[in-house]
């Protein structure tokens, strides 16, 4: 019986012509690609991102309760150096992002998917606008909700990350009144509810 054609294979792949480059890049794509297209790697992430929010919240409400009190007179010790809110609003941005592409993730079209493990993000994944991104799930927002969610993505840009934008068109008003950790939690449970997100991801699937 003649043996089987063996053919040079410096990669991984069975008689592959591949560099081991070239596997490599494959490989990354799939993985890659396997975790784009599971709506529970999205939730997961976003889980971790809220237990991250509420570990901040003791010290934004501390900070705030200290302020108010100076405010009225009843304090003379100046409150913390840090109220971590913008932080807070930050990682909230970063949270609602995540759960809804794991919503969109799970409503992309054959052609869609195809392209996501070819290497190639579809449009309703390449953008980190969270209004427009819960606008495509179709949740409904209060005007008040949306204001809320407009300062939410200006911390996702800048303020909670940077000391100033790099261009003076990124400066929107501003007035925060107040921690917002209760307006920020009904927003983010309104939305999880309408996403479908559960509240824990142990071992999370990334299953197709």
């Amino acid at each position: 019986m003649p043996d089987k054609p063996s053919i040079s294979a410096p990669g991984s792949f069975p008689y592959s012509e591949l560099s081991r480059s070239e596997e490599r890049d494959i490989l990354t794509k799939a993985r890659i690609a396997q975790y784009i297209l599971s709506r529970d790697a999205w939730f997961h992430t976003a889980n971790e991102l809220i237990a991250a929010m509420k570990m901040l919240e003791p010290h934004i409400e501390s900070y705030w309760k200290s302020a108010n009190a100076r405010f009225l007179g009843q304090n003379s010790k100046p409150e913390p150096e840090h109220s971590l809110i913008n932080v807070h609003m930050m990682l909230a941005g970063f949270a609602i992002e995540n759960l809804c592409k794991g919503y969109l993730a799970g409503r992309l079209s054959p052609k869609e998917r195809e392209a996501v493990k070819a290497g190639t993000l579809p449009k309703s994944l390449r953008t980190h606008d969270i209004l427009k991104l819960i606008e495509a799930t179709e949740m409904t927002l209060s005007e008040t909700e949306k204001y809320l969610v407009e300062q939410i993505y200006q911390a996702t840009i800048w303020r909670g990350r940077y000391p100033s934008p790099t261009s003076h068109e990124d400066i929107r008003p501003f007035v925060q009144v107040g921690s917002g950790i209760r307006r920020i939690r009904t927003v983010l449970r309104r939305l999880r509810e309408h996403v479908g997100a559960k509240d824990s991801y142990r071992n999370p699937s990334v299953s197709e």
